[in-house]
């Protein structure tokens, strides 16, 4: 790859220089990387014999008075012979550039620029020439101009994007910002994404070149605001042969603007998610601790409104791993358009979702896709939020007898587990106080009826899953029989048993 400059001044670096007052009146694609060589004022005919290629005119127009066709062919002879532009001064023959010369450089795409009264030829080149006298003051310029350039598109709505544009408009480049995990975020033009996105994955991640079939480019690091990987900052030539001398500064200089960018993203972010869930946490508190009222205002300014039915969504995972999951969850669903709130405990994430089935299931697929250990449970869908307390205690009922990896909505729950969450664990307490209380201290005992009942009431599957003995497992049964002075194999006893246990596990 080659690294000489393209050309040492630019176009756009003479057009931005602010105290000129320059204004582009035609040839806008491309003006601003086209190169100039020198600027030369010229007021007779045929012009180009004094100018050499890539040089600018200036002129006020002494021969052109009256004369349109003559104007007309100037722009083409200027265009012919390879100039960079014609900058026109206004109010000494021409009070303003005269028409035929606008049209005439528009058709061309040429560029035509007024140069106001105030502003004397020789200001322009004297810049144009102590601009060529210095590679570094030339770097110099362009770059200052580029950072005020980058610095006010901060302002913007969509900041990183617009920064990319800008970076592509300036530099006459195609722009990719690479993601961390080597997809592509934003692109700005028609590179070769592919081959690109390839070719920086291979590389160590600081400032390196690039060069691909038909393409030549610069990569720089975006620095991550943790220890993973960083994302990349890929500026490419649109041209064959050697790239701007400015890239690479360019590409050193808006990497950090970038990583900026990303970082108050994460701090807006982070603020967003905390009001979120400080929000569902108020959803999720007693009826006495709350004010439905001013929260369903609230809840409805971040998409639940209930317009739809919305669900709890229980995810449980060991080990720190529930932050992942949570963050995985979160990202389906923005991609899907669906509005949550989550909040977080340790193990723990409960999430109030408005999404259509087929959104949330492919959301949870993906959970359980990434992280094999974490438990989902699914509440019934309510239509206010003061319904949302029954689809939490739903889905941890679904959540709670569930297998890693599992996801498991109230509506495939038995009907014992159906009844306690309908009912309620607290309003079942009375009924179900005596034979919990035989179970009460007595772990062994219940470890045997858990394992009976999870095995359909078979005694040697049960005995196999504890990796005991079948007569162990009788004996067990035959204590609880015992204590609660009823027969196992009455069906009442058993519904009240499961009944019991399902209730128990919702209240803890």
């Amino acid at each position: 790859m080659g690294t000489g400059p393209r050309t040492r001044l630019a176009l756009g670096d003479l057009l931005a220089e602010g105290a000129y007052g320059l204004r582009l009146l035609a040839g806008e694609d491309g003006a601003a990387a086209r190169p100039v060589a020198g600027a030369h004022v010229v007021e007779v005919e045929a012009p180009t014999r004094f100018l050499e290629p890539e040089w600018v005119m200036l002129t006020t127009g002494v021969r052109l008075r009256g004369r349109p066709a003559a104007q007309r062919a100037l722009i083409a002879e200027l265009h012919d012979a390879g100039a960079t532009a014609l900058g026109f001064g206004e109010g000494v023959v021409f009070r303003r550039v005269p028409g035929a010369l606008v049209d005439a450089a528009a058709e061309r795409g040429f560029p035509l620029f007024a140069v106001p009264y105030e502003t004397a030829f020789r200001e322009v080149v004297h810049y144009i020439e102590s601009s060529l006298a210095s590679d570094e003051v030339g770097v110099f310029r362009r770059l200052t101009a580029l950072q005020r350039y980058l610095v006010d598109a901060l302002s913007g709505s969509e900041p990183e994007r617009v920064m990319a544009e800008r970076l592509a408009r300036f530099l006459d480049a195609d722009v990719v910002v690479v993601g961390a995990g080597g997809e592509p975020e934003i692109v700005v033009g028609r590179p070769p994404v592919a081959a690109l996105c390839a070719a920086v994955a291979a590389r160590d991640p600081g400032l390196v070149e690039l060069e691909v079939p038909g393409c030549e480019a610069v990569a720089a690091p975006i620095p991550a605001g943790d220890d993973g990987p960083p994302r990349r900052l890929v500026l490419a030539g649109r041209r064959p042969g050697r790239l701007d001398r400015l890239v690479k500064p360019a590409a050193e200089a808006a990497a950090p603007l970038l990583a900026a960018l990303g970082r108050l993203g994460e701090v807006a972010r982070a603020q967003e998610q905390a009001v979120r869930g400080a929000l569902l946490e108020e959803a999720l508190a007693p009826a006495e601790e709350r004010g439905l009222s001013p929260l369903a205002a609230r809840a409805a300014a971040f998409g639940i409104d209930f317009a739809d039915p919305a669900r709890i969504v229980l995810l449980r995972a060991p080990g720190g791993a529930i932050d992942a999951a949570a963050r995985t969850l979160g990202a389906a669903l923005d991609r899907a358009g669906a509005p949550l709130l989550m909040t977080r405990r340790p193990d723990e994430a409960t999430a109030l979702v408005q999404a259509a089935d087929d959104d949330l299931a492919a959301a949870l697929d993906a959970v359980t896709a990434a992280h094999g250990a974490v438990v989902a449970g699914v509440g019934r869908p309510v239509g206010a939020l003061a319904e949302v307390r029954d689809s939490l205690r739903d889905a941890r009922l679904a959540a709670g007898g569930a297998r890693p990896g599992a996801v498991v909505r109230f509506e495939d729950l038995d009907l014992v587990t159906f009844v306690v969450g309908e009912v309620g664990p607290q309003r079942l307490a009375p009924k179900v106080a005596a034979p919990l209380a035989v179970l009460h201290g007595r772990p062994a005992l219940r470890e045997a009826l858990l394992a009976w009942f999870a095995h359909d009431l078979d005694v040697v599957a049960a005995a196999k899953a504890l990796h005991l003995h079948p007569n162990s497992v009788r004996y067990r049964l035959s204590r609880i029989e015992a204590l609660l002075g009823r027969p196992l194999r009455s069906p009442a006893t058993i519904a009240d048993l499961h009944i019991a246990l399902a209730a128990d596990a919702a209240g803890s």
